[in-house]
């Protein structure tokens, strides 16, 4: 400012602002990502040259046959699905006549809104133990299936 010229502005250039932040972004990731990756090869790295020692385990083969993936069209595996369902059924069948039997008698019903209020009283004290202890259903293999037959359980 000596003379009393007055210094001119430097032109506002857009390509030289681009390359100085490129340079800034570069130089950071260069900094802060570059150490952390090194770090994680050198330990993946690492490990690739350690020695497990080897284990043998014996098994003993039994007489057992193993079923195989078609086994399972086989008779016998067809039978074992068909009484597992059968069973499974009358279960159900005995639990929906225990819970039809108990709605016609007021005496049942009152006893099983004890239980279940007794449950929950347990449940939001904490004590799951105790409340999955709490028998609603009693007596339920005791029931007749819904036809009227006993069953073959």
């Amino acid at each position: 400012l000596k003379g009393g010229i007055p210094k001119r502005r430097q032109p506002f250039h857009f390509p030289l602002l681009l390359l100085q932040f490129s340079y800034y972004v570069q130089s950071t990731i260069k900094m802060k990502v570059l150490p952390s990756l090194l770090l994680s090869i050198a330990i993946g790295v690492s490990s690739a040259f350690v020695v497990v020692p080897e284990t043998r385990i014996s098994v003993r083969s039994s007489s057992a046959v193993q079923m195989g993936l078609l086994d399972f069209f086989s008779d016998e595996a067809r039978q074992k699905r068909e009484e597992k369902k059968r069973r499974e059924i009358e279960e159900q069948e005995k639990l929906q006549k225990a819970i039809m039997e108990r709605r016609k008698n007021p005496e049942k019903m009152e006893e099983y809104e004890r239980k279940v209020i007794l449950r929950r009283q347990l449940r939001m004290a904490g004590d799951d133990e105790a409340a999955s202890k709490v028998v609603i259903y009693e007596d339920v293999d005791k029931n007749t299936l819904l036809d009227g037959t006993a069953g073959n359980a």
